[in-house]
C-alpha cells in the first residue's frame, strides 16, 4: 500500500471537520516512509522539530480517536491494515490512487470509487466530480454483489450502493437484485409524505413495487424489530393494502423465492 492510498483511507475515516492539515499530512507521510524521528522530519520541512513534535502529538491523538485504537508513529501501517481487515475492504494498488489522486485535494471531500481494479489504472480522476461515484463515507466496508458494486458506509449508518441506488442493508441489496432479475418496477427506500396521528410525517418503506397494475410494499423484517402496523394502516388508507414482511435471513438465503412469492401475492390481491 502506498502512502497516498493510506491517506485516502484516513481521509474517509476522519470527520469532515477533522481532516489533516498540511503539517499533519507531512508527518504522516514521513512516518509512513520510515522517518520516525521528529528531528529528521523537521529537516524535510520548513518547521523546527519542536513544532513538528507538537503537531505529531495532535495527529496521533486524532487518529487514535478515529481508528478507535492507539496510533503511534511506528505502528500506523499496522493500524491501517487492521482497519482494512476489520471492515473487509479490498484495496487494489493501482495508478488510479497512487498517481491520479496523488495531486488531488481530497480534504473535506467524500472520496469514492466505483471500481479500483488494475483495469481502471488509465482512468484520470483529477478534476473529476468524485461525488458521481459510490460514496465512501466515514468508514469503508466492502459488499459483494453480482455487479461488483463497491459499497461504503458511515460510522452511524452503513449505506450500501448498487446500480446508483442506496440501501440500508445487504438484505435489501439481495432483494433489489432479485427484483431486477424479474424486470419489475420498484422503488427502494422511497420516502412518502403522509398524514399521521402526529401530523404530516415522512414514511419510508423498504420496497414500493408495481406489478400487474397493482402497488405493494415489501418489508424486510428482523426478529429484534416490531412491525409498524400504524404505518401500514396509513399506506392501506391510500390504496396500498398489500404489505408483506419477509424474514431478513430468508432475504439473504433465498431472495428470488421471496420475490416470486410476493409478486404472486400482489397479482392475486
Amino acid at each position: 500500500m502506498t502512502v497516498d492510498e493510506a491517506l485516502a483511507i484516513v481521509e474517509t475515516v476522519l470527520e469532515d471537520d477533522e481532516q489533516l492539515n498540511d503539517v499533519q499530512e507531512l508527518i504522516f507521510k514521513q512516518c509512513w516512509e520510515g522517518r520516525q524521528s521528529y528531528e529528521e522530519i523537521a529537516k524535510f520541512s520548513k518547521y523546527d522539530d519542536e513544532y513538528i513534535k507538537a503537531a505529531g502529538y495532535k495527529l496521533w491523538k486524532l487518529l487514535s480517536e478515529a481508528f478507535d485504537e492507539k496510533v503511534k508513529k511506528n505502528n500506523i501501517k499496522a493500524v491501517i491494515k487492521r482497519y482494512l481487515r476489520r471492515h473487509q475492504v479490498t484495496l487494489h494498488r493501482t495508478q488510479v490512487i497512487g498517481v491520479n489522486l496523488s495531486g488531488a485535494d481530497l480534504r473535506g471531500a467524500r472520496v469514492s470509487f466505483a471500481n479500483l481494479s488494475e483495469s481502471d489504472s488509465s482512468t484520470d480522476l483529477q478534476g473529476a466530480n468524485i461525488s458521481d461515484y459510490n460514496t465512501v463515507s466515514d468508514e469503508i466496508i466492502k459488499a459483494e454483489d453480482a455487479h461488483n458494486q463497491g459499497i461504503l458506509s458511515s460510522k452511524k449508518e452503513r449505506i450500501y450502493h448498487w446500480n446508483d441506488l442506496r440501501f440500508h442493508s445487504q438484505e435489501q441489496v439481495k432483494i433489489a437484485e432479485a427484483l431486477d432479475r424479474t424486470n419489475t418496477l420498484f422503488f427502494p427506500n422511497s420516502k412518502a409524505r403522509l398524514t399521521t396521528p402526529a401530523g404530516r410525517q415522512n414514511q419510508e418503506p423498504d420496497f414500493l413495487i408495481f406489478h400487474q397494475g397493482k402497488w405493494g410494499i415489501l418489508e424486510i423484517w428482523h426478529p429484534d424489530t416490531e412491525k409498524d402496523e400504524t404505518r401500514d394502516r396509513l399506506f392501506a388508507s391510500h390504496g396500498i393494502s398489500i404489505i408483506h414482511y419477509c424474514d431478513a435471513n430468508r432475504c439473504t438465503e433465498e431472495p428470488d423465492r421471496i420475490v416470486r412469492e410476493f409478486l404472486d401475492i400482489l397479482s392475486q390481491g
